[in-house]
């Protein structure tokens, strides 16, 4: 088959919330960008997510007398990850956050009217600095259309969707392209390109992958399946190493859509924020046994101890009584759909008695009738909660009790490209590898949030560090073009 050649200043692997902003700058500072997406449509993530951002010193927070700065910012990353996260590239990004939310809403972001404000679906800051869109990820996308929009018709983006890197080129003096592949005909090219910027995200949608990576955990994900790793693979094979993922944590905690599959949906979660919602169920392991103070404050310690359980499993269990007079637990579950979860839906358990729970769940019969006694005598003020929970509305006595299975799951993940703070990807002895960079989820999760759950640690530094290496590496172009007349 004839291989096509392209030549471009910049190639860019992966069209979603890293890439995007990488090429509208590269584009404007006026150089040639080649941007390549697997799938037929730019967005990535952002079709999905919440996209939940933090920033600090935007002006949002001036206006509304909120007296915040980058240092404080990156203070409260490094306690939320314990130090754990990579100081240089925290720094990095916390110093660009609230430009970029500026510049978000300098062209047209349509940003929630409640923010900024402090979350508790994550470790919470200690400031109000977290925004987000009317419209989730979707609004941040309808910013970065436009924008993308705008540099394409001015010829200097090549498009390439449906279309994957398969490999790069590689030679002495550092990687000089990549070898592409459509989808749909088969054709390859060969790209010449000056830098070549990985930006696919992470492998939230490869059991298998994930597997591996983390000592054989099961993978529940709320990612997109196309989520695979493979910018990571090339990026290892062109001589790269993996980093960050002794950093994966467990989100607490999502439904499996269907039984047997690892997929999880985002607007299908339960309400497990005792800030929001306090709890009226409470948290056992396949042992019958409570793992957790279920209304502790803290969802990094709530996520910790869900780590512990082997296969990250646990059911939420209830009775009748609850179920009729709590707050919803599943607020973005219709009616219907609730009622038939109970019917067909494999994680959703109910009978007359305790034992018969147990065994249609598999959960220990014993551990689980000792849980509940002691719960209901604490309930009726006879003995301090063993786990210390304060809130203690009901005892779980009327049946049919009832549980839901629930799992550990994944929204980013932990491991990624090895970077500095250049975001030049890192060979083995820590060298950088010419020509290549990596950016996004690409560079781990773990890399900006560290072993936790830092609010706005995924989104924002991919908008922004995409936005910075962008221009960075456009602006250098121009001026290498510039030398060559």
């Amino acid at each position: 088959m004839r291989t096509n050649s392209l030549e471009t200043d910049l190639l860019i692997i992966g069209g979603g919330t890293a890439g995007l902003p990488a090429a509208i700058e590269a584009s404007a500072a006026g150089s040639r960008v080649v941007l390549v997406e697997q799938t037929e449509r730019i967005g990535g993530t952002l079709h999905v997510s919440a996209a939940q951002m933090s920033g600090a010193g935007s002006k949002l927070q001036r206006q509304r007398g909120i007296e915040d700065s980058p240092q404080a910012h990156f203070e409260d990353v490094m306690r939320i990850s314990r130090g754990t996260a990579h100081e240089a590239l925290v720094r990095k990004a916390t110093a660009l956050g609230g430009g970029t939310i500026d510049w978000l809403m300098a062209h047209g972001f349509d940003m929630a009217p409640e923010c900024p404000a402090i979350l508790h679906f994550h470790e919470a800051y200690q400031l109000p600095r977290t925004y987000w869109g009317r419209d989730g990820g979707r609004s941040v996308l309808s910013v970065l259309r436009t924008l993308f929009d705008k540099e394409q018709k001015a010829g200097r983006i090549d498009l390439r969707l449906g279309t994957e890197a398969t490999a790069l080129a590689r030679d002495g003096a550092g990687v000089r392209g990549a070898r592409l592949t459509e989808h749909g005909t088969g054709r390859q090219f060969d790209v010449q390109a000056k830098a070549t910027v990985i930006a696919t995200g992470g492998y939230g949608g490869n059991a298998r992958r994930f597997a591996a990576w983390h000592d054989g955990l099961p993978l529940y994900s709320a990612a997109l399946p196309t989520t695979s790793g493979r910018g990571i693979d090339l990026g290892l094979a062109a001589g790269g190493r993996l980093a960050h993922g002794q950093h994966h944590l467990p989100t607490f905690a999502g439904i499996v859509d269907q039984m047997g599959q690892p997929w999880i949906h985002w607007d299908l979660l339960p309400q497990l924020t005792p800030q929001i919602r306090p709890p009226w169920e409470i948290y056992v392991g396949r042992n019958g046994e409570r793992f957790v103070q279920e209304d502790i404050d803290s969802v990094d310690a709530r996520e910790r101890a869900l780590s512990a359980i082997p296969d990250l499993t646990f059911f939420a269990v209830f009775d009748d009584r609850i179920w009729r007079e709590a707050p919803a637990l599943l607020p973005g579950w219709p009616d219907d759909k609730q009622a038939a979860a109970w019917s067909h839906h494999g994680a959703f358990f109910a009978a007359d008695t305790l034992a018969g729970l147990a065994e249609s769940t598999g959960i220990d019969a014993g551990g689980l009738r000792q849980t509940v006694a002691t719960y209901n005598e604490s309930v009726a003020g006879n003995r301090t909660d063993p786990l210390n929970r304060r809130h203690l509305p009901l005892p779980i006595a009327e049946p049919p009790f009832r549980a839901i299975m629930m799992h550990g799951m994944v929204l980013k993940t932990a491991a990624g490209l090895a970077v500095n703070e250049a975001l030049q990807v890192l060979d083995n002895a820590d060298e950088p590898i010419p020509g290549l960079f990596a950016v996004g989820e690409a560079i781990g999760g773990g890399a900006l949030s560290g072993n936790a759950f830092v609010g706005g640690m995924s989104v924002t530094p991919a908008l922004a560090l995409g936005r910075w290496l962008g221009q960075t590496l456009g602006l250098q172009f121009v001026a290498d073009n510039r030398d060559m007349l």
